[in-house]
């Protein structure tokens, strides 16, 4: 590593630690002391290094070894007497020993430094300075002493344009009003900071914001109940919507194009870099997801797959990936441009509040949030927005969740079982208990609602993204057989999916123009073949088969087709939601190359294979899967799976769906008229045991519920 580089570096340390990607920087550090321990001349570097590393360890919670970091830093910036330098480590210092809870020792070595930052005129490490000793104070009930010091750190900060800091400040004031009852201010407060959070992630590119904003749940959740206990509904659901899926939201919003194209030479570079890349990470993973299929595998796979290891293949996969999410950065930084000084649409209340007069009659939403043990559960129609707060639900929701994800499992592997009927003896009823005791957690406290609406909009949140809400079991019936249900990510993106299904409408696309993709996955995949067939003959459009089924169709094609389906298998990649993919003839379409696809006169996006609907949540609660990938790239609506699903079953479902949406339905009432008709030809078939909703609930559909075309 160069000299100049490892400064660089050094630079990049410390953005990442604002960024919250701890172990990112972590790991940096520890390169670049590596480099600076082989370099006497330069100790000061050195030190320089392990302040970063032991910021990241600090993050990580890891902080007897930032404690020993920061000893060796200050020692060898005392004996080379960088004293300014030395004060920094000291408050680095200060600021662990509160983390860990040790508020003497760190009240003690912050009055140190505030009087050599004072006597320096530092002005920023003094404001950081006040700013600690103001949550020891707070923390220990010296509440007056505690104000004091903020409002200067404050100041300050606001002198200085100490962005991060501002935001910090406002959220310890709205605490310290709130404690004392001062709700007025402690609401002004919270909101500020609320604010402040939004003008940093206004410089911040995609993925960047969802790091940013991990550990800022709780000013958002403060916010959030004090305006509820405020009678302010309005704004308690302004404030969870800052909170979600902001970065889809906002780049859709302003129209930021972040599609990778090469602007000079070296963005060209990047680019053939990033290909290169690709194709050896897709090469890794090919061996490390099908050495589990080897029975199945053509003899080029299991060559492949025997000329290296799994392990190392997977590590080999692994440093690709993270040399990929590193180039795409940087195009992505390069793309955006000046952030700060472009003109943009910011987030106005609006958003939120002009949303519920334009439901239409019949229609209801509910918007999710989870803070600690409670369950929030917004409700939104015509007449305005009301709440519902169900005390200590958490605990009992997540025991819940994990036995509905066992009960699929188990019914996974008895579909595919040589008698599936006895294998599914009781799957049923333990199914239909646990969605009856998830309804009651759920939509029970809002049945007033449901009653009233024939189409019910799902904002799920945290753990509520991987719950199949239409198939939840009232004790008659699933929710699916009396109401047309769709999802979104988040309620600010409802007008976005709307105007999209609309313009769409006014281009008058010709079903024929749709595109259908078809891979049997080496026979694994008997029925995606069928289903490709039906579904294009539904269409009147050619179906593109096996070989034939490659990704270069969706950038040749994509641009005109209203419909694009593809039946196919799918993976989904929980430690690299970014690498999830669906596996075509010619390549896996992963997350990342979705979001360069070109979508604008696409109404449904249909991805008829395992998982493609699942995905990690990010951030407070930033969605990150395929499903925001086709989304950015201008589809209208999704209909993608939550589980692996029976593709025999998913064949039967599309035809039934497909036939449905020809026949003037919308995608909401074509995909519940679809299911419902599923479930009657179960219960009345030799195969009853299809009712399980393992068969036909997977499904589910996302953005515009409205007409196809």
């Amino acid at each position: 590593m160069p000299f100049q580089a490892a400064e660089v570096a050094q630079q990049i340390c410390l953005c990442l630690v604002r960024l919250n990607r701890a172990r990112e920087a972590y790991e940096l550090a520890a390169e670049t002391v590596t480099f600076f321990r082989r370099s006497p001349g330069h100790r000061h570097n050195l030190a320089y290094s392990l302040m970063y590393q032991a910021e990241a360890a600090t993050l990580e919670g890891n902080f007897g070894d930032a404690d020993v970091m920061l000893n060796e830093a200050s020692i060898i910036l005392e004996e080379g007497g960088f004293m300014a330098l030395a004060s920094i480590v000291r408050l680095q210092q200060a600021e662990l020993y509160f983390a860990g809870g040790q508020f003497d020792a760190s009240l003690r070595e912050a009055q140190h430094v505030a009087d050599a930052f004072a006597e320096q005129e530092a002005l920023p490490q003094l404001a950081r300075t006040a700013l600690l000793q103001a949550r020891i104070a707070a923390t220990t009930g010296d509440i007056s002493t505690a104000r004091y010091l903020c409002d200067h750190a404050l100041d300050i900060a606001q002198g200085q344009g100490l962005l991060d800091l501002k935001y910090r400040c406002d959220y310890l004031l709205g605490q310290i009003a709130e404690r004392s009852e001062d709700l007025d201010a402690a609401a002004r407060y919270y909101d500020r900071a609320v604010q402040g959070i939004d003008e940093v992630q206004n410089h911040l590119v995609l993925d960047e914001r969802t790091s940013f904003l991990e550990d800022k749940g709780n000013i958002y959740q403060r916010a959030i109940i004090l305006a509820i206990k405020r009678d302010n509904k309005d704004q308690a659901l302004i404030y969870v919507e800052k909170a979600k899926s902001r970065v889809i939201g906002d780049y859709l919003r302003n129209n930021i194009d972040i599609r990778l194209r090469a602007g000079d030479k070296a963005g060209e570079s990047i680019l053939e870099d990033l290909a290169k890349l690709r194709e050896e990470q897709a090469w890794y993973s090919s061996i490390v997801y099908e050495a589990e299929n080897e029975a199945n595998l053509s003899d080029t796979a299991i060559m492949r797959i025997r000329a290296i290891a799994p392990a190392q293949a997977r590590k080999e996969m692994q440093l690709r990936e993270r040399r990929i999410e590193h180039l795409l950065e940087q195009m992505q930084l390069r793309l955006a441009g000046d952030l700060v000084s472009r003109q943009r649409s910011s987030w106005t209340n609006s958003i939120v509040t002009t949303l519920w007069p334009k439901l239409d009659q019949g229609t209801a939403m509910l918007e999710y949030y989870i803070a600690e043990q409670d369950l929030y559960i917004f409700q939104l129609t015509r007449e305005g927005i009301d709440v519902h707060v169900a005390q200590g639900a958490i605990p009992k929701l997540g025991r819940l969740h994990a036995l509905w994800r066992v009960n699929l499992d188990l019914a996974a592997q008895a579909a595919g079982a040589p008698d599936p009927a006895q294998s599914f003896a009781g799957l049923e009823e333990n199914s239909l208990g646990l969605l009856q005791k998830l309804y009651d957690l759920l939509l029970r406290p809002v049945s007033h609602v449901l009653a009233s609406c024939e189409h019910l909009i799902v904002v799920p949140y945290g753990m509520l993204h991987y719950l199949p809400f239409h198939c939840l079991y009232d004790g008659t019936q699933y929710i699916v057989e009396r109401l047309n249900i769709s999802y979104l990510p988040a309620a600010a993106l409802w007008e976005i999916c709307r105007q999209r299904g609309e313009r769409v409408e006014t281009r008058k696309a010709r079903l024929s123009d749709s595109l259908v993709l078809g891979i049997s996955d080496s026979g694994r995949l008997q029925f995606a073949v069928q289903e490709a067939e039906v579904v294009a003959s539904q269409l009147g459009a050619r179906p593109m088969l096996d070989n034939a089924a490659t990704a270069s169709l969706l950038w040749q094609y994509g641009a005109r087709s209203p419909i694009v389906h593809i039946a196919a298998h799918g993976l989904f990649r929980l430690d690299a939601p970014n690498f999830s993919h669906i596996k075509l003839a010619d390549r896996q379409l992963s997350t990342i190359e979705v979001f360069n696809l070109d979508l604008p006169c696409c109404s449904l996006v249909t991805l008829s294979a395992c998982e493609t609907g699942r995905a990690v949540v990010g951030g407070v609660d930033e969605v990150i899967g395929l499903g925001r990938g086709f989304l950015y790239a201008g589809a209208a609506s999704l209909l993608p799976t939550l589980w692996k699903v029976d593709d025999a079953s998913s064949a039967e479902l599309m035809e039934m769906f497909y036939q449905a949406l020809l026949g003037e339905y919308s995608k909401t009432a074509a995909l519940a008229g679809a299911q419902r008709a599923f479930l009657a030809r179960a219960r009345t078939s030799s195969r009853s045991y299809r009712v399980h909703p393992y068969f036909w609930a997977a499904f589910h559909l996302i953005g515009d519920a409205g007409p196809l075309l």
